[in-house]
């Protein structure tokens, strides 16, 4: 019983020293159970006249697509569960329909990091549908506004996990990088295997 309870105590603080992937200064205000995230992707498809009201909300998703812009970068992103780490567990959470949203982040990113297929977690604004082209073709999408991106290298890590002759090599963890604008505190350094956290110019 006393090996039980030293186990629980240490599985127990081990939880309470896992560093935040976000400060509490960029999570203040974020609406986790009162935001509708579903209303707010049937707007891409369904528009409306009434007066749409922003929100501030975390996401989470799979890169899969990456367009350079002048002053930062969008992200089209295929939904995933929030609840879900992608260091814990790489597989991808298949979902009947899973839908697709723009993140614009009016910052830097390392290249290395906006690979398809590599995982995020975003916490930022929502605003009105908008057009990207998919495919050669416009589509309407769902847009967040982002304040701070956290970035799981899962390609890179995957590929670490397998030997050329297609055998395991062992676990390695992905590497973990936060991003936030200028104007959000950065906060705590990032978790991984290497790297600082960053933070980009050009925040508001």
């Amino acid at each position: 019983m006393r090996m039980i309870g030293l186990i629980t105590m240490s599985l127990w603080l081990s939880a309470c020293s896992t560093t935040p992937m976000f400060p509490p200064a960029v999570m203040k205000d974020v609406e986790t159970n009162t935001f509708d995230v579903k209303a707010w992707e049937a707007q891409a498809y369904h528009p409306s006249s009434a007066t749409f009201v922003s929100h501030k909300v975390e996401l989470a998703g799979e890169i899969i697509r990456v367009i350079q812009k002048p002053n930062g970068v969008v992200i089209l992103a295929e939904e995933q569960p929030l609840d879900t780490n992608p260091a814990s567990n790489q597989m991808k959470t298949e979902q009947d329909v899973a839908p697709w949203f723009a993140i614009t982040f009016k910052g830097s990113v390392e290249p290395s990091l906006l690979q398809v297929g590599n995982r995020l977690t975003v916490v930022g604004m929502t605003y009105r549908a908008g057009q990207e082209m998919l495919g050669g073709a416009p589509r309407m999408l769902p847009h967040l506004m982002a304040q701070c991106l956290h970035i799981w290298n899962t390609r890179e890590s995957e590929m670490a996990n397998f030997s050329y002759y297609g055998g395991p090599m062992g676990h390695h963890p992905p590497e973990e990088r936060t991003v936030c604008l200028e104007g959000g505190d950065a906060g705590s350094p990032p978790r991984g295997s290497q790297g600082d956290m960053k933070k980009a110019p050009g925040g508001s």
